[in-house]
């Protein structure tokens, strides 16, 4: 099946579609834990900040520039939009979403067009940290996204392989570990899990419900295309919680080169 890369327009839908679904799931996470600070899970538990001219960087900006006074001010009349519509999600979704979407367009087209999000993957669709962490000195940690748009990378199996098998080289010539791991959505997924030994479904970690602005949360409202998943939305907006919430796990890279490569 040949499919096209999405169009500027496209990704002025996805833009508007993902910070419209953010705004509504704010609401209902604001109204479900009234502990949290309103700045705090605009900045920590949603992605709008990267989205828009207050971002002066790339998509992936070493900074966040929270102290941007025109940021503050717009964050501060989101808040006072919030108490007006008395945390109706419905409503704060429209408003908000008026609110921001001149800064949305403002960089549109320097969001379409830029590839920073796949700096530094230095095995295809898969990036390795550069440190090991204290926590787990014998894995080495990896990360996900998909570079093969419009297509899948579940769709060439053979390219799948050979990322992995370049990340298992790496792990223990370059690194000296015998394990790797991951922590993400993808570890709901059917697809994804078949890619892994027995070993790492053992090894699931319970559901990480602690949402984060990260792709590791919010990818799974991302096509293949890059365009927005109106399934997934769905039934946050029927529940009030994302589908899926990420789960750690990990493997010995030898289970994982035995099973990646007999598929």
């Amino acid at each position: 099946m040949s499919l096209t890369p999405k169009t500027l327009e496209e990704h002025r839908s996805y833009l508007y579609d993902i910070c419209r679904l953010k705004f509504f799931f704010m609401a209902r996470w604001l109204k479900e834990h009234p502990e949290e600070e309103f700045s705090a899970v605009l900045r920590n538990r949603v992605d709008i900040f990267r989205k828009t001219d207050f971002n002066p960087e790339g998509l992936n900006p070493e900074g966040f520039y929270f102290d941007d006074p025109r940021w503050l001010a717009f964050e501060k009349r989101l808040e006072e939009i919030y108490a007006l519509v008395n945390g109706d999600e419905k409503c704060f979704e429209e408003w908000g979403f008026d609110l921001v979407r001149p800064h949305i367009d403002n960089r549109c087209e320097r969001d379409y067009l830029d590839q920073s999000r796949l700096a530094g993957y230095q095995c295809g669709f898969l990036r390795h940290n550069l440190l090991l962490t204290p926590e787990r000195p014998d894995v080495l940690g990896f990360h996900i996204a998909n570079n093969r748009q419009p297509y899948s990378f579940f769709d060439d199996m053979e390219y799948v392989k050979e990322c992995f098998n370049k990340l298992l080289d790496i792990a223990e010539e370059k690194f000296g570990v015998s394990k790797i791991g991951t922590g993400t959505w993808l570890n709901n997924h059917p697809k994804w899990l078949a890619l892994f030994p027995e070993e790492w479904h053992k090894n699931m970690n319970p559901p990480n419900t602690e949402v984060s602005w990260h792709y590791g949360f919010w990818g799974q409202f991302i096509t293949s295309r890059g365009t927005f998943n109106a399934k997934a939305a769905a039934k946050v907006r029927e529940t009030g919680h994302l589908p899926c919430f990420p789960r750690y796990s990990c493997c010995s890279t030898q289970a994982m080169r035995a099973h990646i490569n007999s598929l």
